[in-house]
């Protein structure tokens, strides 16, 4: 049998049940959000599941076409620590997409029935026979491709000619997908055989290994253990690329995940912010109008820790209803959030899973904090004389101090205005509480438009260094002087630059090193140091510019003597310069081409790619003098692709917009709480004035006029949170500005263009009116006398 306390809470938030509602759906909002940290571990379960099924690679070891038969394999597999080896080959060239050509990658597979690392899965349709190709899901995901089992698609050969190969299906490999979602390119997968006749080469340019000890040190013998294996097969050279590895428990794109975990994290706490300032709005409202029930209970015996304990209980009980709904959404929205990011990003469906740490920390702060909000609102009214209690009327009074003649004094607005702001002005602490609520929401999405300004900056930024409109780069056979001189003399090329990079590792980081010449047309920006001179060109000078953000987390400083892992070994670098470019995310470091070359002895002495400046900047001339440079190499047996400038600064800032997005779309937890909040704090002020709307009716009053009193209300709150919003998103914009530099090591300056602010304000009030729509309407219907009896 229930208590007369407990009965007492139960009538209390039975007697006012809309507020109820809307104070439940405002922390059950909130405690959702909490539900959202449980998004790593649900990705991190299927992607866990994804990569044993995927039999990704542990380590990867790039070179020059090599053919290695079955004796060579055997050898490779018995390497120590190796359990298993795939070779794969590679086509890289033009596809046609209807009238347009594309750029994709074919991969070679030995045997789709017998692959026993980085698998290539057939999602539907069949393995892909000689002249056939998978197409990769993601393809279709990012609207690179959309071709289905028994389509043809037209591939542009190395010799210029065009095959038509038959789609057998479609196929879904991890890697091959961040391929496409990280570099907007086609992935295609075919057997060996197709891949040769594209690409005039045979033998296998890529080798992935499964190792059983994932180790640094054990991976490092493995390494060398095959670089040592394959010198005894004609043709090798050394490795292309630095040996790419994977740590126990990787896979692709988990650090970008973790990295936008944590500004998820800022969003969910400002979201239980407002919720906290929410409840505490409703705990003042509910204890203000029973004032003088309060004084009564004191009256006849109560204590305050009695009377303290009635209310705890109430916003305990509100606690115990939104955490109930708000876990369940919570889960439904983590579950959500996983299947979107793994359909999105790896083409994978997400198993339904729950986090239990999570559901109980969500549970700990949903019961806890509605009582901890309300306690300064309870303290407030246990404390109240019993006279002034029991002469009280409630809340709807409000105060009636200086402030609200001060308010009285406001004779030039219309009535209906004067009333209204002076509602505004008597619940002082209601209204700010609500402006509050507007302010978190309003300045978190002004925050979250500021950094994506800043992230569309940063690309166009970097871009804007390139001096180049297109880049060419081979594919398959290196370009040599007879190449350049192809580039060169193709009407509309004003000028050309070779330029090789690779991958490198600086203490620890992943990086690239790019190799250009002096006279670069690329814009450097030194901020210390200088460019390399001529004279260390020339000697093939082992001096490197390295950019700022890399060399701040290194530790790099000018001067200094570094050691990189290139694929040919640690090489030693002295920093000469250290630039504020931010190329390949910050992380790359410039260096002499002729240095490059001296110490990549697996490339040909002449392996470049060019950087081509056109003479007209209009973008059709760019794109047909690209066409031309295109089928002029290709005619001449050169595989080539190309990169416009244009084009990729174009996909970045789509791809930024993508991301920050994601991160609005949970920003919209803050959003959807405050205008909860608003609603509530309308539907309360209604509940509240009910007999005063009765005696504005009795005396005349229309609805119009009922209407405009409550416009009035919601104008001032909005304004007043929108004025609020102002400094909250400027500071939470300069945070996340910070937690990019340092959660994701970038640099990138701070925006926040106050035409946003300007938007803001409209919107604000129209989505303020739009939100308030239902308790004007139920103000505006009451009967006269139907309001004057209302208790």
């Amino acid at each position: 049998m229930l208590s007369a306390q407990a009965r007492k809470s139960i009538t209390d938030l039975s007697r006012r049940r809309s507020r109820t509602y809307f104070t439940v759906a405002t922390l059950a909002l909130a405690v959702a959000g909490i539900g959202l940290f449980a998004l790593p571990t649900l990705m991190n379960r299927s992607m866990d599941a994804t990569v044993a099924s995927d039999r990704l690679p542990d380590l990867t070891v790039s070179m020059r076409p090599l053919v290695l038969g079955p004796a060579e394999m055997t050898g490779l597999a018995s390497v120590p620590n190796v359990t298993a080896v795939e070779p794969r080959s590679f086509y890289s060239g033009p596809v046609y997409v209807g009238a347009r050509r594309a750029f994709a990658h074919v991969r070679g597979i030995a045997d789709f029935s017998r692959q026993s690392v980085n698998v290539v899965h057939v999602t539907s349709g069949v393995a892909p026979a000689d002249g056939e190709v998978l197409t990769e899901l993601q393809n279709t995901t990012h609207g690179l491709l959309d071709a289905h089992a028994g389509q043809t698609l037209r591939v542009i050969g190395t010799n210029g000619a065009v095959q038509a190969l038959r789609v057998s299906g479609d196929g879904r490999n991890l890697d091959g997908g961040q391929n496409v979602t990280s570099n907007n390119v086609i992935m295609l997968y075919a057997d060996t055989a197709t891949v040769a006749s594209l690409s005039g080469a045979t033998g296998y340019e890529e080798l992935d290994f499964r190792l059983a000890n994932t180790s640094s040190a054990a991976v490092n013998q493995t390494t060398a253990a095959v670089r040592s294996a394959l010198t005894t097969v004609p043709g090798f050279t050394g490795f292309t690329q630095l040996p790419q590895t994977r740590a126990a428990g990787d896979w692709p794109g988990k650090s970008r995940l973790a990295q936008f975990n944590k500004f998820y994290a800022v969003i969910s706490v400002l979201a239980l912010l407002s919720a906290l300032v929410l409840i505490s709005n409703t705990a003042t409202a509910l204890v203000g109008e029973q004032t003088s029930e309060i004084a009564i209970m004191k009256a006849v015996g109560g204590r305050r820790r009695q009377v303290a304990a009635i209310y705890l209980k109430t916003t305990l009980l509100l606690g115990a209803l939104g955490t109930a709904v708000g876990v369940i959404v919570g889960i439904v929205l983590a579950n959500g959030m996983a299947r979107y990011f793994g359909s999105s990003f790896y083409a994978i469906t997400t198993r339904l899973g729950v986090d239990w740490r999570i559901v109980v920390l969500s549970a700990l702060v949903g019961l806890a904090a509605p009582p901890l909000a309300a306690l300064p609102a309870i303290r407030r009214a246990v404390k109240v004389p019993l006279r002034d209690g029991l002469e009280a009327s409630g809340s709807a009074v409000g105060s009636q101090d200086a402030g609200d003649r001060l308010l009285r004094r406001a004779r030039f607005l219309p009535r209906e205005a004067q009333i209204g702001l002076r509602n505004v002005g008597r619940r002082r602490r209601r209204s700010v509480s609500t402006a509050l609520v507007i302010a978190f929401a309003v300045g978190t999405m002004l925050a979250v438009l500021g950094l994506m300004t800043s992230a569309a900056n940063a690309s166009r930024a970097a871009w804007g260094d390139h001096g180049e409109d297109v880049k060419i780069t081979a594919q398959g056979h290196p370009f040599d002087a007879a190449a350049a001189t192809l580039i060169r003399t193709t009407p509309g090329v004003a000028s050309i630059e070779p330029m090789v990079w690779t991958d490198v590792n600086l203490t620890g980081k992943d990086a690239k090193i790019w190799g250009l010449t002096q006279a670069t047309m690329f814009h450097y920006r030194i901020a210390a140091g200088r460019w390399y001179t001529p004279a260390e060109e020339q000697a093939k000078a082992r001096v490197a510019v390295v950019e700022r953000d890399i060399a701040r987390i290194t530790g790099t400083h000018l001067g200094q003597t570094v050691s990189v892992s290139t694929p040919a070994g640690a090489v030693n670098f002295r920093v000469v310069g250290i630039a504020t470019n931010t190329q390949e995310n910050g992380t790359a470091l410039y260096v002499p081409i002729t240095t490059m070359h001296a110490l990549l002895t697996a490339r040909l002495p002449d392996d470049n790619d060019y950087w081509v400046r056109t003479t007209s900047q209009d973008h059709a001339q760019i794109d047909a003098t690209t066409t031309r440079i295109q089928d002029t190499l290709t005619a001449h047996g050169y595989p080539n692709n190309s990169e416009i400038k244009y084009v990729r600064l174009a996909n970045e800032v789509a791809s930024n917009r993508t991301s920050t997005a994601t991160l609005a779309l949970v920003g919209f937890l803050v959003v959807a709480i405050s205008m909860v909040g608003l609603a509530n704090a309308l539907t309360t002020s209604v509940l509240e004035r009910t007999r005063e709307i009765g005696v504005l009716r009795s005396i005349g009053a229309r609805a119009r006029h009922i209407r405009r009193i409550f416009a009035t209300e919601t104008i001032v709150l909005a304004v007043t949170g929108w004025l609020l919003a102002i400094p909250i998103g400027y500071l939470l914009d300069r945070l996340l500005i910070w937690m990019v530099k340092n959660v994701m090591n970038v640099t990138i300056s701070f925006t926040f263009r106050f035409e946003y602010v300007a938007l803001a304000l409209v919107g604000t009030i129209l989505l303020a009116l739009l939100i308030t729509l239902p308790p004007t309407r139920r103000a505006v219907h009451y009967r006269p006398g139907e309001a004057l009896r209302y208790a």
